[in-house]
C-alpha cells in the first residue's frame, strides 16, 4: 500500500523545486533587463563597413564580441552599430550623420576617416569635415566621442601608390597629412584617441610579413584577421568611455 501522505509530500517538494527554479529564471531575466544598454555607433568608411567579410567577422562584430567580454565584469549591455559606408570621407559623412548616427541616440560615437580622404580631399577639407562632425554630435546629442586614425595603406599594392611616390609615399602622406589632423583634433577638442595607424605600423615593423595577412590584396581593406587585430585596440578604448560615463 502506498502512503498517500508521503506521495503528497513528494509532490509538494517537486512543486517547490519547480517554483524555485522558475523564480530563479525570472530573477536572472529581470537582472539582465535592468542592466543599462550602452549604444555605440561606429561611423566610418569601408574599413568600418567590412562589406567583404562574412557576418560575424566584420570589424563591428569583433568589437561587439570583445566589449561583451569586458562588459561581463560590469553591469552593462552593449550594442555596437555599424555606420560604415564604402568610399566615404569626413565631408561626405556629414550628409548622413543625422540618419545613420544621431537617429540611433548613441551613448558613444567612434569616428574613423582618412583613407578615401587621402585621395579625394585636401588636408584642410578633411579637418573641416571632421571638425563639423564633432561639433554636430556635441550639439545634437550627449554622446561621448572616440577619434580613430585610419589603418595603413600598403603602398605597393594600392591603386594610388604610384601617384604618391613624389609625395613621400601613399601611407606616409596619409600619416603626415591626414592622420596627423585627427591627432590634432583629439587634442583640440580634448577627445580620446585610438591611434590605429600607429599601432598597426608598430606591429608591422615588429613582425615582418604580418601586413600580408592583415590587409587584403588591394592594399587597404582589412582581412578578418585585421578586423580582429583592430578590435583588440578599439574595444578597450571604447570600454574606457563606458566606465567614465558611470562616474
Amino acid at each position: 500500500m502506498i502512503d498517500g501522505r508521503r506521495s503528497d509530500r513528494g509532490e509538494n517538494t517537486m512543486k517547490k523545486l519547480a517554483l524555485g527554479f522558475l523564480s530563479l529564471q525570472i530573477a536572472v531575466f529581470l537582472t539582465a533587463a535592468e542592466k543599462p544598454l550602452v549604444t555605440i555607433v561606429m561611423l566610418g568608411d569601408s574599413t568600418t563597413l567590412s562589406r567583404d567579410c562574412a557576418e560575424g567577422s566584420k570589424l563591428t562584430d569583433f568589437v561587439q564580441m570583445r566589449l561583451d567580454e569586458l562588459a561581463a565584469k560590469n553591469d552593462h549591455r552593449v550594442l555596437v552599430i555599424n555606420a560604415g559606408k564604402g568610399g566615404d570621407t569626413a565631408v561626405g559623412a556629414l550628409e548622413r550623420l543625422g540618419q545613420d548616427v544621431l537617429s540611433r541616440k548613441p551613448d558613444i560615437v567612434t569616428i574613423s576617416f582618412g583613407l578615401n580622404d587621402t585621395g579625394k580631399l585636401t588636408p584642410e577639407q578633411f579637418q573641416t569635415g571632421m571638425r563639423e562632425i564633432i561639433r554636430s554630435i556635441r550639439q545634437q546629442s550627449k554622446a561621448s566621442i572616440l577619434l580613430i586614425t585610419s589603418t595603413p595603406f600598403e603602398n605597393g599594392h594600392h591603386a594610388w601608390g604610384k601617384d604618391f611616390v613624389s609625395r613621400g609615399g601613399l601611407d606616409e602622406y596619409m600619416d603626415g597629412n591626414i592622420c596627423s589632423q585627427t591627432r590634432a583634433l583629439a587634442t583640440e577638442f580634448r577627445l580620446p584617441l585610438c591611434d590605429l595607424h600607429e599601432r598597426f605600423v608598430i606591429e608591422f615593423r615588429l613582425h615582418p610579413g604580418l601586413i600580408s595577412g592583415i590587409l587584403r590584396a588591394d592594399g587597404v581593406h582589412l582581412s578578418e584577421a585585421g578586423n580582429r587585430m583592430a578590435a583588440e585596440y578599439l574595444a578597450p578604448a571604447i570600454f574606457s568611455l563606458i566606465t567614465q560615463r558611470d562616474q
